[in-house]
């Protein structure tokens, strides 16, 4: 199950009623932290993806963000992406796959040899 925190909703959403609804019906669940402005929001990956899909307005894209945020990011093999395109630089491989600048060039070394 995964936790996202949002924070001043009440204040950045037009209409909670709504977002409420359709995390209702998604099965996520959306409740208040305590007595503050932060909500929470919880939902197991399918479930958060599908309210990703119910969130259309421009107003509700920073709920959108944020549930991305949280998301856990694929697993991408580097070297197999090297290996389909091996012309691809490093600045490529770090926007296609979110590794770092070192962690591209150690697989770019090791596809060429260059241990």
């Amino acid at each position: 199950m995964l936790v996202i925190r949002l924070n001043s909703f009440v204040h950045r959403v037009p209409d909670k009623a709504l977002i409420i609804q359709q995390a209702n019906e998604s099965g996520c669940q959306l409740k208040r932290i305590r007595r503050s402005r932060n909500w929470q929001l919880s939902g197991e990956e399918a479930q958060l993806k599908a309210l990703i899909t119910l969130l259309m307005d421009e107003a509700h894209q920073w709920v959108v963000k944020e549930i991305d945020k949280a998301l856990p990011k694929p697993e991408i093999c580097l070297a197999s992406l090297i290996e389909k395109t091996p012309s691809v630089t490093v600045n490529q491989l770090v926007t296609q796959t979110g590794c770092t600048m070192s962690e591209a060039r150690q697989a770019i070394d090791l596809y060429e040899g260059f241990d």
